[in-house]
């Protein structure tokens, strides 16, 4: 799978990577998505992000500290 960028993800499911890295609830349809895309995973029945995720959403975090 190619890795994803920033910019492939809707602003959407950019905050809902924060929210799953925050513990904090997702919708459904988002959370499939996210999942769907190897970006979260659940680990002992909580939502958590893999290491894809992780890097994606550091990037992002990056990526507003240059704006």
């Amino acid at each position: 799978m190619p890795q994803l960028r920033p910019e492939d993800l809707s602003a959407e499911e950019k905050d809902a990577l924060g929210r799953v890295n925050h513990g904090q609830d997702v919708a459904a349809p988002l959370r499939l998505a996210l999942q769907a895309r190897g970006l979260i995973e659940e680990r002992q029945g909580a939502w958590a992000l893999t290491n894809d995720g992780s890097v994606l959403l550091a990037t992002i975090g990056l990526g507003k500290l240059d704006t």
